[in-house]
């Protein structure tokens, strides 16, 4: 289930609990206290993960922004991870933790089940 089919399942089961003025946490919350008092469906333990899938993507996409403009403005990686508090032991840790998310140039997928990287390549003598 897509966050979108989520929403539009929270608001037909319990409009409560899909408000337009709750947050992602809170859809969670509520989620949670509902569960508590009962099994969970099928349905809503869909709908419960496509709320959690939802928010690792928005942390992903502002730990990036976040990470890119400590790098541009010019701290080194032992300086970014000082700065986060994220008590890595040296700079290659944190350079490794972070890297994937600054690289311009970092690998994409193309579609046919490869990680990017270099084209194949084919015999042509």
């Amino acid at each position: 289930m897509k966050y979108e089919e989520a929403l539009r399942w929270l608001d037909r089961v319990d409009p409560a609990v899909a408000r337009p003025d709750r947050s992602i946490t809170a859809h969670l919350d509520r989620l949670k206290v509902l569960s508590a008092g009962g099994g969970v469906t099928r349905d809503a333990a869909a709908a419960w993960y496509a709320l959690c899938q939802e928010m690792r993507r928005q942390a992903d996409y502002y730990e990036r922004d976040l990470i890119r403009r400590l790098r541009s403005d010019g701290l080194t990686w032992a300086q970014v991870a000082d700065a986060v508090q994220a008590q890595l032991g040296s700079r290659q840790a944190a350079q490794g933790k972070w890297k994937r998310l600054i690289d311009p140039g970092r690998r994409t997928t193309n579609g046919d089940m490869r990680r990017g990287g270099r084209p194949k390549q084919t015999d042509t003598t």
